[in-house]
């Protein structure tokens, strides 16, 4: 286990604000964002009901849009054996950052989870987790190792453990390796601006925003969460270049500068501006070589390097053939 980034100042725990949700000291509020019912959200809730410690630590709150039926919240109750959970029903344009967002302005815990349906908890989690906030006060935001469990269709149907790095700023420039499961405290949230809806990497960003903030992040090494394997989708793979363009535009002071030229200029249609490899964010060298390579093409020395090395390789094979 490992503690990274020293921490920054917060904002005050117990110092209700008025008009606002007063916050309990060691509550820990899940949140689970379920706009559109998803059938794994019984099997979350059973990984919840598992815990070795702390259910009578926990509030859940369930954000749907009115697609629930007015019983769901006496079924998960049945399923928890936990009382303090409900459903926080939201408008129907609302996204999944705007239902996270609110949803934790309702929380009263102040240390939040932010969960999706298709995650799962291990019965360790929160006897973990009380134990690294108890025992690391400085920490801010805690996150663990996980299964990745493979979608019942796939060829290779056996889960993964996947070990995550300790926490680096450089890591989170390149790609979003926390994983599912993410522990921080309200502190933590307060010194961001919340989820972002200008990306679907709203994690990520998230993340990053944290960072800048100063907050301390804290790795457990033992898979304490488990997510399914989601098949990508055409929509993710199209907007995979702007959404990674977003992260750095929303948060320009954590990049290299190369980095945020690449994405305003992507953003613009530069031609020479590519959306590099899948969920990852290019560093400076690798905007470098994308700018060589563009100007090599327009100048037409690829065409001609690539000649030379054919006349090469005749040549040799002419040389070998005299001999």
């Amino acid at each position: 286990m490992h503690t990274e980034r020293a921490a920054s100042p917060g904002l005050s725990k117990d110092i209700p604000r008025k008009g606002s949700v007063v916050h309990s000291r060691g509550l820990i509020s899940i949140i689970v964002s379920d706009l559109e019912t998803h059938p794994g959200l019984p099997r979350l809730l059973q990984s919840i009901s598992r815990q070795s410690n702390g259910q009578d630590r926990l509030e859940i709150i369930v954000a749907g849009n009115g697609s629930h039926h007015s019983s769901a919240p006496l079924l998960w109750k049945a399923i928890t054996d936990i009382d303090n959970i409900r459903l926080e029903n939201m408008q129907d344009s609302t996204n999944p950052a705007m239902a996270r967002n609110a949803a934790a302005k309702l929380a009263k815990g102040d240390l939040l989870l932010f969960l999706r349906p298709d995650y799962r908890l291990d019965p360790k989690y929160m006897t973990t987790a009380l134990s690294v906030f108890s025992d690391h006060p400085e920490t801010d935001i805690m996150y663990t190792d996980y299964i990745c469990l493979a979608h019942k269709k796939s060829s290779t149907p056996h889960p993964n453990m996947v070990q995550l790095p300790d926490f680096r700023d450089d890591l989170l420039q390149i790609q979003n390796f926390l994983g599912p499961a993410v522990l921080l405290t309200r502190n933590a949230w307060e010194s961001t601006c919340g989820f972002r809806d200008n990306t679907i990497y709203r994690d990520w960003d998230l993340w990053i925003q944290a960072a800048l903030a100063g907050n301390r992040f804290y790795h457990v090494n033992y898979p304490l969460a488990s997510c399914e394997h989601t098949k990508t989708s055409f929509r993710e793979r199209a907007e995979d270049g702007r959404c990674k363009a977003m992260i750095v535009i929303n948060n320009q002071s954590f990049f290299h500068m190369h980095t945020v030229r690449w994405a305003l200029s992507y953003l613009r249609g530069d031609a020479w501006a590519t959306a590099y490899s899948f969920m990852t964010i290019p560093g400076p060298m690798d905007v470098t070589r994308m700018m060589h390579d563009s100007i090599t093409k327009q100048m037409g020395t690829n065409i001609m390097a690539d000649k030379a090395i054919r006349q090469f390789d005749l040549a040799v094979r002419h040389t070998k053939a005299v001999l």
